[in-house]
C-alpha cells in the first residue's frame, strides 16, 4: 500500500499494488489494509512477514500525503499484527519514515506500533 501520486519515481508494478489516493483517511486506508491483507496472506501463504510500519501515513507529516490519525495508525498495526498471530506467523518489523511537523508525534506512533505488538503477542489468540 503507498500513496499513487508521492512516489518519487515510476513505481515498478508488483504482484499486488494498492494505490492510495492523496488525502486517504483512517476508515478508507484500514477498509483497503484488511481487505488486501486477508488476500494476500490467503494466496502468498508466507513464512515470515516484513512489516514496514511508516509514520509517513499520518496526516501531520509534511512529506506525505496520506491523513491517518494516530488511532488509525495503531489499528493499522493491531490488524497487521493479529492477522499474523491468528496464522501463527512471525513478524520482522522495520519502523520507518515519519516527518511529523512534531518530533514527539512520530515517536509516539513508532512507540504505538512496539506496544501494539507487545499487547498482540500477549494476547491469548
Amino acid at each position: 500500500m503507498h500513496q499513487e501520486n508521492n512516489y518519487p519515481l515510476e513505481k515498478p508494478p508488483s504482484d499486488m499494488d494498492i494505490d492510495l489516493r492523496d488525502g486517504c483517511q483512517d476508515e478508507e486506508y484500514l477498509d483497503l489494509l484488511r481487505q488486501n491483507l486477508y488476500h494476500a496472506l490467503a494466496v502468498f501463504q508466507p513464512d515470515l512477514i516484513f512489516y514496514l510500519a511508516g509514520a509517513d501515513p499520518y496526516r501531520e507529516d509534511q512529506l506525505g500525503g496520506l491523513a491517518l490519525t494516530k488511532a488509525g495508525l495503531r489499528e493499522r498495526d493491531h490488524i497487521v499484527f493479529t492477522m499474523a498471530r491468528e496464522r501463527k506467523i512471525p513478524v520482522a518489523t522495520v519502523l520507518a519514515g515519519g516527518y511529523a511537523e512534531q518530533l514527539e508525534d512520530t515517536i509516539a506512533i513508532h512507540v504505538g506500533t512496539i506496544r501494539v505488538a507487545i499487547e498482540v503477542i500477549a494476547s491469548r489468540v
